[in-house]
């Protein structure tokens, strides 16, 4: 063997060792770059459906309802609108149908249905307390929004 074809031999053994390391390398970074990209597209739905989220949000009136003491024996039932846009149309039922037992009746018959709670604001109901009273309450409240029509809602209430 010529000292030409142990060159030639040399060179092809290393032409073959670039070839395959190449591969190799491009393999490697295919394999990163779906990773990178399945990651991104992990990220990019995860924004959307925050967003997504957020824009719901931006449409919902979220009620809620508390007791309030005011003195002894005397309390507030306090239906409140924490969301962002006003609720419409707001009824108030009583699945125990135990309202009579702390709440003014003709207060109830005034007030509701309630047109428009604008956010921020809240509906206050004459209520009290008696010794012989329960001390939890059920009530259901529906509305409207600009999300939806017939958003409900039940809640506990405690004194």
């Amino acid at each position: 063997m010529a000292t030409s074809d142990v060159i030639a031999l040399g060179a092809l053994i290393v032409s073959i060792y670039t070839i395959i390391s190449s591969e190799l390398k491009s393999k490697e970074n295919d394999r990163e770059q779906r990773v990178i990209k399945d990651e991104q597209d992990r990220l990019r739905k995860l924004i959307l459906e925050k967003e997504t989220k957020s824009a719901i949000n931006e449409l919902k009136a979220e009620l809620g309802a508390r007791m309030m003491k005011i003195s002894n024996g005397n309390y507030r039932l306090k239906i409140y609108n924490k969301g962002k846009v006003e609720a419409r149309n707001i009824e108030i039922s009583f699945p125990d149908n135990d309202q009579n037992e702390y709440l003014s009746t003709s207060d109830i018959e005034q007030k509701f249905p309630y047109e428009i709670l604008h956010p921020q604001n809240s509906i206050e109901l004459i209520a009290w307390q008696s010794m012989n009273s329960k001390r939890k309450y059920k009530i259901k409240i529906k509305w409207d929004d600009e999300y939806q029509k017939g958003n409900e809602e039940d809640f506990l209430l405690s004194t």
